[in-house]
């Protein structure tokens, strides 16, 4: 369309006069108008830019609006958080991510927004950190991971992994794909866990591992399953 190709200085002109718009109705326009600009600039790579139109989105927004235009809100502030975070604008994204854990209305809504604290908190060295906030999303999934790794748990675990393994009906390459969205981003999480654990407590990271493998093996493959499998391998031959 006309406006699609024209997005970037629509909504930049808009932006310039931005404080003038005085009707919500109308503000909620020109926020979804840098949502969509954004997002365009997000699939060029242009990500300095998709920031710039996310938050410009976002200041037009009120507290009202995650009640009134929920989606809307959510998908500026998701928008926003992965932006900042390829950016490296780290400060700016610990401030901005208060609101949407705070208003987000199920912890689903609120996954990419850890995701991204995460991953931020990883890329700043800060790994133990990181880690406990993993532990506390993996508990609200369903996932509990030991911290005080004894040879009992390290061995039952161990275990676990080699006893799905011996299966005699098990076929690695014929299994289904996961498609339990809680497991899959159980994944994910435990995946961040994986590659902050690995400099400072190497047990944790075997245990990560044997989960990863095991849930592959139960629930079905996803992107990260090769990972889990080729560090399982690892560790057998270590």
């Amino acid at each position: 369309s006309e406006l699609e190709d024209l997005i970037y200085i629509v909504v930049d002109n808009m932006n310039r006069g931005s404080k003038l718009i005085e009707d919500i109705d109308q503000r909620h326009d020109a926020a979804s108008l840098n949502l969509q600009a954004g997002e365009k600039s997000l699939q060029a790579s242009a990500f300095h830019s998709a920031a710039n139109f996310f938050m410009s989105g976002i200041s037009l927004l009120e507290d009202e609006s995650w009640e009134t235009h929920y989606r809307l809100t959510l998908g500026l502030y998701d928008a926003a958080s992965e932006a900042l975070f390829v950016t490296g604008d780290f400060s700016k994204l610990s401030f901005l991510i208060e609101k949407p854990l705070a208003n987000a209305h199920s912890f689903e809504d609120k996954l990419n927004t850890h995701n991204n604290l995460i991953r931020s908190l990883a890329a700043s060295s800060k790994y133990e950190e990181g880690t406990m906030k993993c532990f506390d999303i993996l508990a609200q999934l369903g996932e509990s991971i030991p911290t005080d790794i004894t040879a009992d748990i390290y061995r039952d675990e161990a275990l676990q992994v080699k006893r799905l393994l011996n299966r005699k009906s098990l076929d690695l390459l014929s299994l289904p794909l996961m498609t339990d969205t809680q497991k899959m981003a159980a994944m994910q999480f435990m995946n961040h866990v994986l590659l902050m654990t690995w400099s400072f407590n190497l047990k944790l990271n075997h245990i990560l591992v044997f989960r990863m493998a095991s849930l592959s093996i139960l629930h079905g493959i996803s992107n990260l399953s090769c990972f889990a499998f080729a560090c399982y391998g690892a560790w057998l031959v270590s």
